[in-house]
């Protein structure tokens, strides 16, 4: 019976294992107490037979600790094509009893790099081996190794937020990996979970991983988010006012536009057009102008209830800053249309002969707000020019710090 077992170990024959065990549930067991110098797995793992290999480790993993004539455990770092040792495939398989085995045997088996540049870890998540993992992270207890990154720069907890492994990743925030690294497309696991995800789950995640984050910035760091934090509030509390303001006046204006409304009907006389009670008098004589003036105070009133709704809407307006400068941007098209239909009224309803003497401070006020306009939207684009470099010498330096030490050679 023995010999067929060493038999089937050669060709890595498992199904000729299993029927062997199946006659002789105690084979396994006898072949640790004999007189041999190499038992069956010695020689399934010299010949690379992991399949053979793990099913005698999920049966008997003593066998892992018997040394054969020439070596000791060292079959924890035979590797098959896909880089992978008896250590990874137990991981991958979630044999969590052969793996502790293992890894106590030869725990630096368990720190060897398969394709892609993953580790172990990587591999539990990946097939979502949670007890698996939370086995490694017990015995192989090291910040380096479990925020370690695969070759697109993603650490485990990467992987778990694509995955939508909720208490996978739970289990690593609390476990200490860094949720702060990016991998090499400049995200964080935070930026993956956001994708997509609307659970009230993900936003517990969420809110742990910003709380660790927080833990883990230096002071600098902590003392930047501060202050964002604080200019976000108060520019929330001055966009809803002025935004409230705005709607109200451009309201009003609507209601009562300038130069006030008839007061009684007029069938008309040939001079003059007939009107109606109740209806603007600057659209009963001005009616090019009253387009304008109406066009533009639309224009402010809806700019204006677009940025109340966008602050009431419940948005994490302070997760995304991009919100902000939307309301912003939404707030400086009402102030405009506001000023513009301010001076449709002024101009006219002013007197010419008036308004003739009025042109020089109306022009220079005309030219100091213009000037004031392209002031602010040249110091914006400075800024956005800014950010833009800022982010593109981030991305090229991942990608530098990326290449293979034999693509800097060449």
């Amino acid at each position: 019976m023995e010999s067929k077992l060493y038999e089937a170990a050669m060709k890595g024959n498992v199904s000729s294992l299993l029927e062997l065990l199946r006659k002789d549930k105690l084979l396994l067991d006898r072949v640790m107490t004999g007189n041999h110098t190499e038992t069956p797995l010695h020689i399934a793992a010299m010949l690379g037979h992991l399949d053979f290999v793990e099913e005698v480790l999920a049966r008997k993993a003593e066998l892992a600790r018997e040394q054969d004539s020439q070596i000791s455990p060292e079959i924890c770092f035979v590797r098959d094509k896909y880089k992978r040792n008896p250590l990874h495939i137990a991981a991958v398989r979630g044999h969590v009893d052969v793996l502790e085995c293992l890894v106590q045997v030869r725990p630096d088996a368990a720190r060897s790099v398969v394709e892609h540049g993953q580790t172990i870890l990587h591999l539990c998540v990946k097939h979502n081996r949670l007890e698996a993992l939370k086995l490694l992270t017990n015995l192989l207890s090291n910040d380096q190794f479990i925020n370690s990154r695969d070759e697109d720069g993603n650490t485990i907890l990467h992987l778990a937020a694509i995955d939508r492994q909720t208490e996978t990743t739970m289990f690593l925030i609390n476990k200490g990996v860094n949720p702060n690294i990016t991998n090499f497309r400049g995200l964080t696991a935070l930026d993956l979970l956001e994708q997509g995800e609307s659970t009230r789950r993900a936003s517990e995640i969420k809110d742990s991983i910003h709380q660790i984050s927080e833990n883990l910035d230096p002071p600098e760091q902590k003392d930047e988010r501060e202050r964002k934090r604080k200019w976000q509030d108060s520019m929330h509390e001055t966009l809803m006012v002025v935004a409230t303001l705005l709607a109200t006046m451009a309201f009003q204006l609507g209601n009562t536009p300038p130069g006030g409304i008839w007061q009684d009907d007029f069938p008309g006389d040939g001079k003059n057009a007939a009107h109606t009670a109740g209806e603007s008098i600057m659209a009963n004589k001005y009616f090019d102008q009253y387009k304008y003036f109406v066009t533009c105070n639309t224009i402010s009133f809806i700019a204006s209830l677009s940025v109340i709704m966008l602050l009431i809407s419940g948005l994490p307006l302070k997760r995304h800053p991009i919100l902000t400068w939307i309301a912003m941007l939404a707030m400086w098209v009402a102030i405009t249309f506001t000023a513009t239909t301010y001076a449709i009224s002024i101009i006219k309803f002013t007197p010419e002969s008036k308004l003739i003497s009025m042109n020089g401070t109306v022009g220079w006020a005309v030219l100091a707000w213009a000037a004031l306009m392209i002031l602010i939207f040249l110091c914006h684009v400075a800024r956005l020019i800014l950010k833009l470099v800022r982010k593109v010498q981030k991305l090229v330096l991942k990608a530098w710090k990326k290449r293979k030490p034999e693509d800097l050679i060449a």
